[in-house]
């Protein structure tokens, strides 16, 4: 207690002092309360990508696309406030965030985890260099915290990142593709067939598909993604061409 009357939790999306109440969700302030940017329907049936009409299965991504993975859930789109306390997180070592993104993670997947019925969670690894420099993998302490809350075991050194690759945040899928592969190996042989990665943002799903790949070439049968937020679709840029973010 004294630890947090130091350091009082503050709101995961504007960082505003609030409260000492027990539920993470007691910490998103009133304002932003109602601003969190929940992916609602129509998704994508595939990746769970906002798709805006109800007639639309798949997002353009999964339409044109083979993903190695069967299925995947986003809480929110990587937008506005969303995107900003991402950033905090990762590069201002607010890891106080964590506890209010997992239990959104669970609370916005409850349906599909129930039916996904997933019998380990594995969280997308970092390189050591990488994790080196940030001090923590938040894929990681993701996974361990929806551990928590569902009861689903955590496998946290079941998959590994053996090559470094550096920053995607420019790259076109086709690039994020060549640059990640080989990038993931698997420790041992799954032994639990139906698996759900956990990672905190999905962009254009080369990440998934790589680890994907590598667990079901290692005997896993079904692969689940949960994610915190999930990009948007195709953004246009000034010097003409798209990308997926």
């Amino acid at each position: 207690m004294a630890v947090r009357l130091l350091y009082p939790p503050r709101c995961p999306l504007c960082d505003r002092v609030r409260p000492l109440k027990e539920s993470p969700f007691s910490l998103v302030c009133g304002d932003c309360r109602g601003k969190l940017p929940w992916v609602t329907e129509p998704a994508c049936m595939k990746c769970g990508k906002p798709v805006g009409s109800p007639e639309r299965e798949f997002c353009e991504d999964c339409e044109r696309m083979r993903h190695l993975f069967d299925q995947g859930r986003a809480a929110f789109t990587y937008s506005g406030s969303m995107r900003k306390s991402v950033y905090r997180m990762k590069f201002q070592n607010r890891r106080d965030y964590l506890d209010f993104y997992a239990e959104a993670m669970v609370r916005a997947s409850e349906g599909y985890l129930s039916y996904w019925q997933p019998e380990v969670t594995v969280p997308i690894p970092m390189h050591w260099k990488k994790r080196a420099a940030r001090g923590y993998n938040q894929a990681e302490l993701l996974a361990e915290r929806i551990s928590c809350l569902t009861g689903i075991p955590c496998e946290r050194k079941l998959l590994r990142c053996v090559r470094y690759t550096g920053d995607q945040k420019k790259l076109s899928r086709n690039e994020r593709l060549q640059n990640l592969r080989g990038s993931f190996e698997v420790s041992m042989p799954p032994k639990r067939r139906r698996i759900l990665l956990v990672d905190d943002v999905y962009t254009t799903g080369s990440t998934m598909d790589e680890a994907a790949g590598v667990l079901r070439a290692a005997g896993a049968r079904q692969l689940f993604f949960l994610v915190l937020c999930t990009g948007k679709g195709k953004k246009s840029l000034h010097d003409t061409k798209s990308v997926l973010y």
